[in-house]
């Protein structure tokens, strides 16, 4: 009987470790917004959500990034004003390049942890 369930928990095992390999999205999903670091003018400025900045108080909904598995993405801002922006993404040579409007930005994922630079700040955002 030991040997039938360790058998079965061996298998069960193997299952789930080749849909966690197969059935990853990899980048797809949803990301929120977890910080935002910039550096002007001789001045650093970090601002992690839920903190207050400039009488804000900067939550996870400030950015909100979908991408989709049709290589489409959908990006929400809310800080003050609302603003969407739409485009393509695409996976070449192990980095991820976000497009629209006739321009691309590099964006880096290490496990849930999605980054970008843009104006000059660095923003993180998390599944």
């Amino acid at each position: 009987m030991k040997k039938v369930k360790g058998f079965l928990a061996a298998v069960v095992f193997a299952v789930l470790l080749v849909c966690m390999a197969a059935c990853s999205t990899g980048i797809t999903g949803t990301y929120k917004f977890s910080s935002m670091s910039m550096n002007q003018g001789g001045l650093s400025l970090e601002v992690k959500a839920g903190e207050e900045f400039m009488g804000v108080t900067i939550t996870e909904e400030a950015y909100s990034l979908t991408v989709n598995e049709d290589n489409t993405w959908t990006m929400k801002v809310n800080v003050g004003e609302e603003f969407t922006q739409s485009g393509t993404w695409e996976e070449k040579d192990g980095k991820y390049l976000f497009s629209a409007e006739g321009k691309s930005m590099e964006v880096t994922l290490s496990g849930n942890t999605l980054t970008f630079e843009q104006d000059g700040a660095k923003i993180v955002l998390k599944k």
